[in-house]
């Protein structure tokens, strides 16, 4: 009797970190197989485990013989379910259907049940439980139905570990997810080895007075597998909330959720430690001792379901209240012959959790209900004597934990809402400072403001980098607009202002613009290896752990996105203000995109043709003039004068919209044609104007002129196609400053020199002197010319 304790606890203890795992793995994604399958595996361990502590130490050997029965449901399934686990982990492919396959996997599981569960064929004469030093150990001899289960767990075993094998030789070698599998598959090998040395091998030989270790070896495993799921996502999959689609909540929903959740917890581990206290150490009836169990975990379940039932919180108070209550006096009920002298105390975990209620009316109802239990047991339990063993200071010892773990609780919940109160305080400063700033935004100080926002912004969000992007209007290619990086030396980030990229090159783009709302991953190691696979690479290659990316939305079309990096994991606590602070910035932003927009509509209204987009008259005179301001003193400044002579007769015969095809066709060779070398603008219905400066020569305008005229010596082709037609032109010269001094007179004379060569049927002519008679005579001409100008 002498490791009997010592071994049943540690049994106890095995089973309760299996079920956290278990419990660990439903929260993340109960929807996944993988995760299903991985619960029911780890329950499995956890039946195992629970029933060889149960049987350990049991008051009677034929007690011990059912809970050791009772344990086939845990090491009985326990290799069938694994098998099961790594096909699915693996993706094995078999030519076997799945009912073929589930067949071979679960028959040999559902022999064991029937054979050594209790009331099975064999369960009376299977089990001889033999009093030891390690408790009750069963000591039948190996027959033919110990080599069946030998061969059934090690064939089963080897095959899984086979499976694994080849699944890792599939990986690259020395990577972070290689290494890590190894780590597994070793982990794996070591309790199969050492369950063959403390269990096969000594039954084989007749030493059945060795413990049963296997289960407790089983912890190596299942621990590399936990830490694979953290760092790696590769084996277990995240929930979906893994990178969100979310809108912002209230932060004091968020604090009672974690007020429920922690008090579950709560409720949890005082039903673990009340059974491991209550049984295993204060000897207490099995069938009480797990009846007071399953109560404290029902209640902490039904805690946990409270947010669930109601989103009132005066209901959500008063249920918790109530379960508070009913705690609190089933407590005291239950160790009553005592006194309660300790377990009283347990009150101050529910009145601390009543802080974070914010219910001053329920804090007030529950310390006078408390008052009125104390008064009561008073009278009926007037004087109690106590005897204070072990037991009883290892509950007061878990007690002081937890008020610990309730104190730290409330105290950090409270520091993160003052901290978080004066970040909000400091982020509407910085927003109502950032509002002010963009009301003077134009395009031409957009990217000064937006950088200075970026500054602004840095000191309340703290990120170590962000940008913004624009996408063109088939989003196939993406602008960096700015770039914000805190540590220039870091050179972690690949862009640069006014790079473009391939939007499919940006992996957040397409999620962003199917779903219109924002992106945000806390941790991106939590991120499934076999989901969302780009948007982790591209952001863990460059070191960034956690990310906010929100679209930019102008008139109600997604314009680009705003995104922010980190390269630490995010805080949960601080997830909605941010998003808060992020949306709010996204929203300037998508206004100062519009207007921005109306700015560049009127300029292009007001400088540009709507029809060919080239320049129209008044930037063709802005930019004429700049020439003029900035040639040197021997240059001199062509203006060529382009008119489409048949324009109107095309019109007139095959309808306004072939007319306007040949002018954007016009306008196209003359683009093609001239290149960036020159300025072109349409001046008119029919006209176009060519300005080329720095001309050293007259040879040169004309070589550029007579290049024109031959461009449209054959038939101009119409958008569809379906016409081609021959243009004629005609183009009047003039230079500066041999025919004017100012723009509007060189355009003036220009036209002129145009329409003198139309009326000689000349299709070249330079402005000269001599047109100034023809002016005078020709008063048509003279109003012809004044609309023109």
């Amino acid at each position: 009797m002498e490791h009997n304790l010592t071994l049943s606890m540690l049994y106890y203890i095995c089973g309760c970190f299996y079920m956290i795992f278990g419990a660990y793995t439903i929260v993340a994604n109960a929807k996944s197989n993988v995760n299903r399958l991985f619960v029911i595996t780890t329950s499995s361990m956890a039946i195992w485990s629970f029933a060889y502590a149960i049987s350990n130490s049991a008051p009677t050997a034929e007690a011990s013989a059912f809970w050791n029965s009772f344990s086939t449901f845990g090491w009985g399934v326990f290799y069938s379910l694994f098998l099961h686990f790594v096909l699915i982990l693996t993706e094995t492919e078999s030519r076997l259907n799945k009912r073929t396959i589930f067949a071979m996997i679960y028959l040999p599981a559902l022999i064991n049940i029937i054979l050594f569960a209790p009331f099975g064929f064999l369960a009376e004469t299977q089990y001889k439980m033999v009093q030891t030093d390690f408790g009750w150990i069963n000591t039948v001899p190996v027959d033919i139905w110990g080599i069946w289960f030998i061969v059934y767990y090690a064939v089963f075993s080897i095959v899984s570990i086979l499976l694994l094998f080849r699944w890792w030789s599939k990986f690259e070698p020395r990577t972070p997810l290689k290494r890590q599998i190894t780590y597994f598959l070793i982990s794996i090998l070591l309790p199969f080895f050492l369950g063959i040395a403390t269990e096969t091998l000594p039954t084989l030989f007749g030493n059945s007075f060795f413990p049963k270790l296997a289960i407790i070896f089983m912890m190596i495993p299942v621990t590399t597998l936990f830490f694979a799921l953290k760092n790696f996502g590769m084996l277990l999959e995240k929930k979906e909330e893994t990178i969100i689609f979310l809108e912002t909540e209230r932060l004091q929903t968020g604090d009672r959720l974690r007020l429920f959740q922690t008090a579950t917890a709560v409720f949890v581990i005082g039903a673990a430690i009340s059974f491991l206290i209550g049984h295993f150490s204060m000897k207490g009836a099995l069938n009480y001792e797990l009846f007071l169990a399953a109560l404290l975990l029902f209640i902490g379940l039904l805690t946990r379901l409270i947010p669930l039932l109601t989103k009132n919180h005066t209901i959500q108070n008063t249920i918790f209240l109530a379960i508070c209550t009913v705690g609190m006096l089933f407590f005291m009920i239950t160790n009553a012959e005592t006194g309660a002298i300790t377990i009283w105390s347990v009150y101050i975990l529910f009145l601390l959790f009543t802080v974070i209620l914010d219910s001053k009316v329920h804090a007030y109802i529950f310390v006078v209900i408390n008052v009125i239990m104390q008064i009561v047991f008073g009278k009926l339990y007037p004087k109690v004597i106590v005897t204070i063993n072990g037991s009883e200071y290892l509950t007061r010892i878990f007690i002081i934990v937890l008020s610990f773990i309730a104190v730290r609780y409330v105290t950090s919940e409270y520091t993160s809402k003052m901290l978080g109160y004066q970040r909000f305080a400091k982020g509407q400063k910085v927003l109502e400072k950032i509002s002010t700033n963009f009301i003077s935004i134009n395009t031409e100080n957009a990217r000064k403001k937006i950088d200075e926002m970026f500054e602004m912004s840095a000191e309340i969000l703290d990120f170590d980098h962000a940008y913004l992007v624009g996408f063109d209007t088939d989003y196939k290619e993406a602008t960096f607009l700015n770039i914000y990086i805190k540590d220039i030396t870091a050179e972690s980030l690949p862009y640069h202002p006014k790079m473009k990229v391939k939007t499919v090159t940006l992996p957040l783009v397409r999620p962003l613009i199917v779903q219109k709302q924002p992106i945000v991953c806390e941790n991106l190691t939590d991120v499934p290896f076999n989901e969302d696979i780009e948007i982790r690479d591209f952001f863990m290659s460059r070191g960034i752990h956690s990310f906010f990316a929100l679209p930019i939305t102008a008139n109600e079309e997604i314009a680009g996105m705003l995104v922010v990096e980190y390269f630490d994991r995010s805080d949960i606590a601080n997830r909605e203000s941010r998003l808060y602070f992020l949306k709010i910035i996204a929203n300037i932003l998508g206004d100062a995109k519009k207007k921005t927009l109306y700015e560049e509509r009127l300029y292009n209204v007001a400088y540009f043709d709507e029809i060919t987009k080239l320049a129209n008259k008044n930037m063709l005179i802005q930019r004429l003039k700049q020439h003029m301001e900035n040639r040197k003193e021997s240059e001199k400044i062509a203006i060529l004068n382009i008119e489409l002579e048949n324009l109107r007769t095309i019109k007139d015969t095959f309808g306004h919209h072939v007319g306007e095809q040949i002018t954007i066709k016009s306008a196209t060779i003359l683009k093609t044609l001239l290149g960036e070398n020159c300025d072109i603008s349409r001046s008119a219905e029919g006209a176009f104007v060519v300005v080329i400066p720095a001309v050293e020569n007259a040879e040169q305008v004309e070589s550029c002129a007579n290049r024109i005229i031959d461009s449209f010596s054959s038939p101009v082709l119409t958008e569809r196609g379906t016409e081609a037609l021959f243009v004629i032109v005609n183009i009047g010269i003039s230079v500066y400053p041999d025919n004017g001094r100012d723009a509007y007179t060189l355009l003036k004379n220009a036209d002129l020199a145009g329409f003198q060569a139309k009326s000689t049927n000349n299709k070249i002519l330079y402005y000269t002197e001599q047109l100034e008679d023809y002016i005078a005579k020709n008063t048509l001409f003279t109003n012809r010319l004044f609309n023109s100008l």
